[in-house]
């Protein structure tokens, strides 16, 4: 496992919230939507399985968590 990239969670986060285009594409295929991001393993994993407890653990804003639209059903 890499280093933690808490800068490169959170700006997925942050395109996540703001980027319907890649959010939609993030609900169809989660992989292929993070393929280029440089993250850990752990940190894949629990932006693919949409565990916002553990992304916030691994750094990721609570607040972003919070509010990205349409992900709770992820």
């Amino acid at each position: 496992m890499g280093p933690l990239s808490r800068y490169d969670v959170n700006v997925l986060l942050y395109r996540l919230k703001k980027d319907a285009a890649f959010r939609d594409r993030f609900r169809r295929d989660p992989m292929d939507a993070l393929r280029a991001a440089e993250l850990s393993d752990d940190e894949r994993d629990a932006l693919v399985r949409w565990n916002p407890r553990r992304l916030n653990e691994l750094g990721g804003s609570l607040h972003l968590l919070l509010s990205i639209p349409d992900l709770g059903a992820h």
